[in-house]
């Protein structure tokens, strides 16, 4: 019988560190429970709220974005810089603006003589090896675009588009 109390008296002390390590786990699973809780209440209501201003922004991008009209030019046709002598070449480009709506129209039909003249001048003054590469073709954009802009006197004009580019 002896044997048996000294049995029990050693279960009972190993019943207090069994008990310290259960308050620990507890411990630790309401600490995760807590931070997990808390990361997707933070995402929920303070990240949702940046979402909303961003998709509450994005209507109004997309309203400008719809009121720009296309607009054609006449189609051009110009002699191309020739430096080498080796003949003449020709360039027939088609140019659609992209504007904002009525307004713009209106700048760009009083000023279509000027933007014909600006337009031409600056063709004519390309040479075949500069317009001939992707990279030139982008760069001939640009100079028009700015070049097109500078006659308006403003940003009128967003974008140009070759609808037809020649060279022969």
């Amino acid at each position: 019988m002896a044997e048996e109390k000294d049995s029990t008296e050693n279960s009972e002390v190993a019943i207090p560190p069994k008990r310290s390590f259960l308050r620990f786990i507890v411990l630790g699973v309401a600490i995760m429970v807590l931070g997990v809780g808390g990361f997707a209440g933070w995402t929920h209501f303070v990240k949702g709220n940046k979402k909303e201003t961003r998709t509450s922004k994005s209507p109004s991008r997309t309203k400008k974005k719809e009121m720009r009209v296309a607009l054609p030019l006449e189609s051009f046709i110009v002699n191309l810089m020739d430096k080498s002598g080796l003949g003449k070449r020709y360039l027939k480009v088609t140019i659609v603006l992209e504007i904002d709506a009525e307004e713009d129209k209106k700048m760009v039909e009083r000023h279509e003589a000027q933007l014909k003249d600006a337009i031409l001048l600056l063709l004519s003054s390309q040479l075949f090896n500069e317009i001939s590469t992707v990279e030139g073709k982008l760069e001939l954009k640009q100079a028009l675009l700015s070049r097109i802009n500078q006659v308006l006197g403003g940003g009128a004009v967003h974008r140009i588009y070759f609808t037809e580019f020649v060279v022969q």
